[in-house]
């Protein structure tokens, strides 16, 4: 066994407006609506991205007491189960020599990993160590009482019963089977001695007393009880298992600790390899109190998600977006970089029509406000000077997504996090300090408007 070593490891709401299906390029940083949350393409995007998903559970964010987004899934994602699971069988020899075998042999066949005593001599000097340190490998154990109660440990306990007694010490499953008649098992071999029987009587009882059991008769019941009861347990009450070190499963296992674990702690929830935020972008942003975007331009952003921005202003949502001067030097320089791609209209034209599009979603939020008897959010403009090219949108502290794009490359061929909250300091706090920060030293400089 050494060369193979094994190793422990709904229906969209009619009152919301319909989702944009088609593939979105933003400039200076791609933020798609042509893919779903698990990377799958939807309308007329038919090219299926590959998204690397890895979310964690959604947890309240105990800074704004708002809840994190919904969807989440367990920490880590689930690799093919190559898992097997060793099976300590323990019974007395002398009665149950036969039925052991056959267990054991069952149990090979169903791909687990049979252990007991054959493995050691339970009366040998210091075996009983050996005992306990097969028993903690083990997952389950199986067992079987039959017509005897077996060797004494040195004292008045017997070996079976005292690894009966230690696999529910450290928390072992443990399913008991029960010969219905022992009688039946003595042979003109072996006869039980007073004393046995009446120690085997005790152990019997201690045992219903503790856990349910099955009661058999005939070694075809037993190998076919022991297997079905072992894969209801390992359904219903799974344990660590083993699995090959070169498997599928550990190999997976070992990414995820060295690669995805750390992502997650800091709060990345998925990477896009392309730019796409699918549906996520949209639903935070309709339902968030707080949105911030940061971007090189923003205008197929706007245009594209104008349907959850006008509901997010009109619940009384505050929209604060940062997007460069018009005239200034780092909007030149990306136009001269972009220019070498292909040619493309200038930046400043499409940031003057992210304003422009945002006092119509305004008077829109505004209108459906006042209609509904309630008062609509606000909504600003910052214009910055120098910024990383990129797309940053956050919603609230539970929501983020980041686009770095590096000229003259485009959305499509550029990987984006998606961000969620964390209990502690994560990412998407350090990106909502950085905007902060950016929108302070705007607002001191006069280059903050609102948008009526």
């Amino acid at each position: 066994m050494a060369g193979s070593r094994f190793r422990r490891r709904g229906q969209q709401d009619p009152a919301e407006p319909e989702r944009p299906a088609e593939h979105v390029e933003v400039r200076g940083g791609g933020v798609g609506a042509g893919a779903d949350i698990a990377g799958n393409a939807i309308g007329s995007r038919n090219t299926v991205t590959n998204n690397f998903n890895y979310y964690r559970s959604a947890e309240p964010d105990p800074r704004s007491g708002a809840p994190a987004a919904a969807g989440g899934a367990p920490s880590a994602p689930t690799a093919p189960d190559e898992r097997r699971y060793q099976v300590f069988v323990s019974s007395t020899s002398l009665d149950l020599r036969q039925h052991r075998e056959a267990v054991i042999d069952e149990l090979v066949k169903e791909g687990y990993i049979p252990s007991g005593m054959e493995l050691f001599d339970a009366r040998a000097e210091g075996a009983w160590e050996v005992v306990e340190r097969v028993i903690d490998d083990c997952d389950y154990l199986v067992l079987i009482i039959g017509a005897r109660y077996g060797d004494l440990d040195g004292g008045n306990t017997g070996f079976t019963e005292r690894e009966y007694d230690y696999a529910r010490s450290v928390g072992k499953p443990v399913l008991v089977f029960v010969h219905s008649d022992p009688a039946e098992l003595r042979t003109e071999s072996w006869q039980p001695t007073p004393e046995d029987t009446e120690r085997l009587a005790v152990f019997r009882e201690k045992v219903r007393g503790e856990r349910l059991w099955k009661p058999w008769r005939t070694v075809a019941d037993l190998r076919s009880d022991v297997t079905r009861s072992l894969r209801l347990a390992v359904r219903h009450n799974p344990q660590p298992g083993w699995v090959r070190g070169n498997s599928t499963a550990h190999t997976f296992s070992s990414e995820w600790q060295h690669l995805v674990a750390p992502g997650t702690q800091i709060g990345v929830a998925r990477i896009s390899v392309d730019g796409q935020a699918g549906n996520a972008l949209s639903e935070n942003l309709g339902k968030a109190s707080s949105i911030g975007i940061m971007s090189t331009s923003g205008k197929r952003l706007i245009e594209i998600q104008t349907p959850y921005l006008t509901k997010a202003l009109a619940a009384g949502a505050r929209l604060r977006v940062l997007v460069p001067v018009t005239d200034g030097q780092f909007l030149a320089d990306v136009d001269e970089s972009e220019s070498l791609w292909d040619e493309r209209s200038p930046i400043a034209a499409e940031v003057r029509e992210v304003e422009a599009r945002l006092r119509a979603i305004a008077r829109e939020a505004r209108a459906r406000s006042t209609a509904a008897g309630s008062a609509a959010g606000s909504a600003e403009i910052g214009f910055f000077t120098t910024h990383l090219r990129s797309t940053m949108i956050l919603c609230d502290r539970t929501w983020g997504w980041i686009t770095l794009t590096l000229p003259p490359a485009r959305a499509p061929e550029t990987p984006s996090l998606e961000l969620r909250g964390t209990p502690e300091f994560g990412l998407i706090d350090a990106c909502w300090k950085h905007f902060e920060r950016t929108w302070a030293i705007v607002e001191g400089r006069g280059e903050v408007k609102t948008i009526t």
